[in-house]
């Protein structure tokens, strides 16, 4: 065997740039986009090829092998990569792929050559944090005076202020995007829903009429952005004092205060009028001191420092969550995962506790608003269906001329005819706002009922929808996802509504952003634009899930359980647009502390 190693290496990676080549042809007439031809004059297939032969060398040496742990990571999240990089391609390029079983097969092929890059490619990652692991260790030592962590607070937060401003002046008062001008415009005109969040609305509307009593709502504006960034800034300012309190390295700390630091990302939704932003840094918030609650019941700390962290645990994420409700089932279903590893019935029971009064306190704080706003609920279940509903439309569509006339009837009740004219693949919007909502309320078994029947008889379909409404979570390749980005404007109101005025304070800046931006709003920069995509986000927190339940780490899924659940509402949501998964975008350096603190001491790991 170990005569033929080299000669196996050699295949074997020839044989993954057969599939790179495969997949760059899903594209189609975009072909010249992703490049063309293994060995013509593409230089960067050489150096693939040249990769793939330095990592699987290092991949097959017997110290690699024998770490099965190791070995068992790198497998399973390196095949999903693979067979999401060869499925995503499908989706963008040959609409589906379980449509035929000759397509499946060469899929499933093709993944498998496509994980000989990617499994060792991962076992590299999981071979640079052992290598590391000695700056991840937290330093046991005492904690700094009280004064000097004040400061430290204090200085993060004011440099991650400071670091928004160049972007506010540009844009000044604030960016709508997303649903934003639809939030305003239905509060000025006294149609207030639930279909967005209530909270969010309601700021939008005060800060407004607040412009309107300076002079101008833009005025108004200003403020709700620059309380907006500094709530951001707060937020990383109290998770990188944790950092440092839990005593990790100069290092670490400076590493994870620089990813809050450069990623434009962060920057562009601190002056956004999104309806998630504040609630996610809220979130920030919450996930921070819910560390150092489960600190405290680890070490067996002081009831008081319990009390005092876990209230601020409660508080914080349950206010987050009045901004985007679905946040609130990834804090109840991770909390719930959390409770059932913490050790003993105790320290379960307390958890348990907490995490029931979180989504108390969520529920009651919402219903106050709606009470207080007379806002009238509407859209609760198509809202909350959109993939459901979706799955059916497709099969309807498809297959609705060959089904029982009963069942095809039952279907058009709940999704009219209508409904099914506005069908989309990509995006369920147009379906589920012409939904049966009375009926879903009178009767949501049948439903259900339908939903499954229908999903056993054309399982492709459902599974070819799903894909079409996430890809761009899970797709490595995408560079196409709805939404990313978009430019620095407000729309005009109507005429019988004061307008909101962009105005950009410092004109030298358009020069500079222009270098950066596309005219849609992508940033040019590859390095850069790789921040607008899932990819780095989602799959980091696979990553941790994963190795969490390989190493047998209580500590890495508990703290990658909420992440993961919270891309699992996404996941079920109306469509793939980048905004959506801003929670995984702020918090990845928690993620990135948990996946340090799990390749530190291994022992210490496995008690926690």
């Amino acid at each position: 065997m170990k005569k033929y190693k080299n000669i196996i290496i050699f295949i074997m990676a020839f044989l993954h740039l057969t599939a790179v080549e495969y997949v760059r042809g899903l594209s189609g007439d975009f072909g010249p986009y992703f490049g063309t031809g293994i060995f013509s004059y593409r230089p960067e297939s050489l150096m693939v090829f040249i990769l793939c032969l330095i990592m699987l060398a290092r991949f097959m040496q017997p110290s690699v092998l024998r770490d099965k742990g190791r070995v068992v990571i790198s497998s399973v999240t390196g095949v999903l990569l693979a067979f999401c990089s060869v499925w995503g391609q499908y989706v963008l390029y040959r609409t589906t792929l379980f449509d035929e079983t000759s397509k499946v097969l060469m899929a499933l092929l093709m993944s498998v050559l496509f994980s000989i890059f990617t499994v060792p490619l991962v076992s590299e990652i999981i071979g640079l944090l052992v290598n590391a692991s000695s700056y991840f260790e937290a330093d046991k030592g005492e904690l700094p005076s009280r004064k000097k962590r004040t400061l430290y607070f204090l200085a993060i937060s004011f440099i991650t202020f400071i670091s928004y401003i160049p972007v506010f002046l540009y844009v000044w008062p604030m960016n709508f995007f997303g649903d934003s001008y639809d939030e305003l415009l239905a509060q000025l005109a006294g149609h207030r829903t639930t279909h967005h969040t209530v909270i969010h609305g309601l700021m939008l509307r005060k800060f407004y009429e607040l412009g309107l009593k300076m002079g101008a709502p833009e005025y108004g504006m200003q403020f709700m952005t620059l309380l907006q960034m500094a709530l951001m800034a707060v937020s990383v300012g109290l998770f990188m004092l944790y950092v440092r309190d839990r005593g990790f390295s100069k290092k670490v700390r400076i590493a994870l205060f620089v990813l809050f630091f450069i990623n434009p990302v962060n920057g562009y939704y601190a002056v956004t009028a999104e309806k998630g932003t504040m609630g996610i840094a809220l979130a920030l918030i919450g996930m921070t001191y819910l560390m150092r609650f489960m600190d405290d019941l680890d070490k067996n700390a002081s009831v008081k420092s319990k009390i005092l962290n876990a209230a601020v645990f409660v508080l914080a994420s349950s206010a987050g969550c009045l901004f985007r409700n679905n946040m609130v089932y990834a804090f109840f279903l991770g909390g719930l995962v959390i409770a059932f590893l913490r050790k003993g019935a105790k320290q379960k029971i307390v958890m348990l506790l907490v995490v029931f009064i979180l989504f108390g306190a969520y529920t009651a704080e919402n219903k106050v608003l709606i009470k207080a706003e007379g806002s009238i609920t509407a859209d609760k279940y198509r809202e909350t269906l959109p993939l459901p509903i979706m799955c059916l439309a497709r099969v309807t569509i498809l297959h609705g001329e060959e089904m029982d006339p009963a069942l095809r009837e039952t279907i058009l009740a709940y999704i009219p005819e209508s409904a099914l004219g506005e069908y989309s693949i990509s995006i369920s919007d147009g379906v589920k706002a012409r939904a049966n909502e009375e009926l879903f309320k009178q009767d949501m078994i049948t439903f259900i009922k339908i939903f499954i029947k229908c999903g056993l008889k054309y399982p492709g379909d459902y599974i070819d929808q799903f894909a079409w409404l996430t890809y761009g979570y899970w797709n490595p390749y995408d560079a196409f996802t709805l939404g990313s980005t978009t430019p620095y404007v407000v729309k005009p109101l109507p005429e019988e509504y004061a307008d909101i005025k962009n105005k950009n304070l410092i004109p030298g800046l358009e020069g500079i952003f222009n270098a950066f931006y596309y005219d849609t709003g992508r940033f040019r920069v590859p390095l850069i634009s790789w921040f607008y995509r899932c990819t780095i986000y989602v799959w980091a927190v696979v990553f941790l899930v994963v190795s969490g339940a390989v190493r047998k780490s209580r500590r890495m899924i508990s703290i990658g359980a909420i992440p993961f659940f919270y891309l699992v509402t996404v996941f079920a949501g109306p469509l793939c647009q980048f905004r959506y998964v801003y929670f995984n975008v702020l918090t990845l350096p928690v993620i990135l502390l948990a996946i340090a603190e799990g390749y530190g001491k291994v022992s210490e790991n496995r008690e926690k």
